[in-house]
């Protein structure tokens, strides 16, 4: 594996498990310091402890504006300024738009767009070269949801639309204040994690499949790629946009879908 962030320092969202745990592995192994912040405290002491040295977990609740400055501080007192950061945390509610509660979309746009808008904020904040930063690299993680009409994805599809417009004026804004930072996000297809099994259970307990292995052959056939992806597929991508080989590259949203959106 190429040491592509050798020297960097990568704090990374939603980090305990699935995308955001994969993307820690892969960055620490490609030579970076991962910080690693999560809701889950336990899995997310477990997921830091597994990669070792050059990883360190923080309890954090995305949604709360209070706690991102300590983020930032934390991380550079146990690693140094922040170069990198990942708004990885999001969740998942899977619905029709006539059925789904006020409450629970609510809450999808304090995490999957409160969270993601408070981490530019910040970020961008803590790592402008005219701040004292070191400039770097936000990603953000979009989604397939934000490119096709899915029965089922409203509210979520919605959320990370959203997530896509904050990151293309952040990199416009990155630019016009002469912050140093690129802004880009990934749009993740099906990809095998806890989050996606629920997905698909859903899916089935709404009526839109009528089992499992009609789901099954159903993303099968509409992925010219012919599987769904997996974490380590999107860690890559990450790695990518974060890296110095990326350095031209900012405002952009990369698909990592085995092309299922084309469909």
């Amino acid at each position: 594996m190429p040491n592509n962030l050798q020297g960097k320092v990568a704090i990374i969202t939603g980090a305990a498990n699935g995308i955001g745990a994969e993307i820690a592995r892969d960055f620490e192994r490609r030579g970076a310091k991962v910080f690693l912040t999560d809701i889950a405290a336990e899995a997310g002491e477990a997921t830091a402890k597994g990669i070792g040295s050059n990883a360190a977990f923080m309890h954090h609740n995305v949604s709360d504006e209070a706690g991102w400055p300590a983020v930032f501080e934390q991380c550079e007192a146990t690693f140094g300024k922040a170069d990198i950061l990942i708004n990885n945390a999001g969740i998942e509610v899977t619905s029709f738009i006539t059925e789904c509660e006020l409450e629970d979309f609510r809450k999808l746009l304090d995490v999957n767009v409160g969270g993601v808008f408070l981490g530019i904020k910040h970020g961008m904040k803590h790592m402008s070269v005219a701040n004292g930063g070191k400039g770097g690299a936000i990603l953000n993680l979009s989604s397939m949801a934000h490119l096709i009409a899915g029965v089922g994805f409203g509210p979520y599809g919605a959320t990370k639309s959203a997530v896509d417009k904050l990151t293309k004026v952040a990199a416009v804004e990155a630019g016009a204040l002469g912050a140093g930072v690129r802004v880009n996000c990934l749009y993740p297809g099906i990809i095998d994690t806890g989050m996606q099994d629920k997905l698909g259970q859903d899916l089935l307990t709404m009526g839109v499949f009528p089992d499992a292995q009609a789901l099954q052959e159903y993303v099968i056939a509409r992925t010219p790629l012919k599987r769904t992806g997996t974490p380590a597929d999107v860690a890559k991508a990450a790695a990518y946009l974060c890296s110095d080989e990326a350095a031209f590259i900012t405002g952009v949203g990369m698909s990592v879908d085995g092309g299922m959106a084309l469909g």
